[in-house]
């Protein structure tokens, strides 16, 4: 199966010196996740794993759900949709897993869709997924994090508001970019700005320098991204060999922080919009507990990391409230209603909308690296 990273945290003492009662007790918890290595969203659902990793490693330490340890089983689909189900039907059927976490990517997750309905498994917490695709699993998929309609809202009022009329925007030449493209377009519209153009960039290295000079040609004010934060640099390196100087915002699915490091002070001055809130925010004790967490384990402090250990703290409640029914059809009906706050965040499912929360915020890099609100 192409076993890419294993959270397991087994017991004090070997399985076999328990005795039966203690070993029942101690049986992992699977969790399954499908995810590409290599790939678009690769970067950003890396980042995510090693935020996730943060919080089931943390839990595990703690003891567990009810003395058993969370095991988490993440494979390597290769961004195949195909394979994805592959793999997922494997963990679902044949290794019982308990719920799917952090999937990655629209088509494999609407591969999934037919099979988590048929063995009521609840998917949480997957990345990069269209909102149509969240639309699609209402129901089994819990999206902890805003959609994307709202990001392009936000950020659509805020260039209403500072007077940039002129816009263009960059997308994937994926189904999923030509949706991206029709919300920002949607909510430019909503407050009367002009789309002057649009490029569609293909994962080609090519292509982003020639949209970046097919989009500058235009003359924008500012340019929406809407493609992943590798070429999301590449356009800005090349705008600034032109000497064109628009301003550039993104949705968060731009945020690659190895991408951005990659071209520097370039980078600086893009605005994104942020579905959590800042990591770097010294007032929140979660937040805090997230920082330490990755201080001691090495991992870069970020967005995208931060994501993942909200999306697994929202999976770690929900599997401690199901008490000791952990079944599928108890686990699925506690996300359904279920509301709670974690680090400075307000999510609720019970109202069914295609995210738990409705935070975004609207961030701007700084030569740092550091975004700042």
């Amino acid at each position: 199966m192409h076993r890419r990273s294993l959270v397991l945290a087994g017991a004090a003492a070997p399985l076999g010196l328990l005795p039966p009662r203690a070993r029942a007790a101690a049986t992992p918890i699977l969790i399954g996740r499908t995810a590409p290595q290599q790939g678009p969203t690769a970067a950003m659902a890396r980042a995510h794993a090693t935020g996730a990793n943060l919080a089931f490693e943390a839990s595990n330490a703690a003891g567990g759900i009810s003395g058993r340890p969370i095991r988490w089983a993440d494979l390597d689909d290769g961004g195949d949709p195909a394979r994805a189900l592959a793999l997922a039907r494997a963990l679902i059927v044949e290794q019982q897993a308990l719920a799917l976490f952090g999937c990655a990517g629209s088509p494999s997750l609407a591969a999934l869709e037919p099979l988590l309905r048929e063995h009521g498994v609840p998917a949480v917490g997957a990345v990069a997924v269209a909102d149509s695709v969240r639309s699609l699993c209402r129901g089994v998929g819990f999206f902890p994090r805003a959609s994307h309609a709202q990001e392009a809202e936000v950020l659509a009022r805020h260039l209403a508001t500072v007077g940039l009329q002129r816009v263009a925007i960059a997308h994937t030449a994926t189904p999923f970019g030509q949706e991206g493209l029709k919300l920002i377009g949607d909510a430019l519209a909503a407050q009367r700005l002009q789309v002057v153009g649009s490029a569609a960039l293909t994962a080609e290295d090519a292509t982003a320098q020639e949209a970046s000079r097919k989009l500058m040609a235009l003359s924008p004010q500012a340019v929406v991204l809407f493609v992943p934060g590798s070429q999301a640099a590449a356009m800005m390196a090349t705008a600034t060999g032109l000497k064109r100087h628009p301003a550039f915002f993104g949705l968060s699915i731009v945020g690659d922080d190895e991408a951005m490091r990659r071209i520097g002070p370039q980078a600086r001055g893009l605005a994104l919009t942020q579905v959590t809130p800042n990591p770097w925010r010294e007032t929140d004790r979660q937040m805090e507990l997230y920082r330490q967490q990755a201080r001691a384990a090495g991992v870069e402090i970020g967005y995208a990391s931060l994501a993942g250990w909200i999306d697994a703290q929202v999976l770690i409640e929900a599997l401690r409230r199901c008490g000791g029914q952990l079944q599928r059809p108890r686990l699925t009906a506690t996300l359904r209603v279920m509301q709670l706050f974690v680090a400075g965040m307000a999510i609720d499912f019970s109202r069914q909308d295609l995210g738990g929360s409705r935070f975004v915020d609207l961030v701007q890099r700084s030569e740092s690296g550091r975004y700042l609100g």
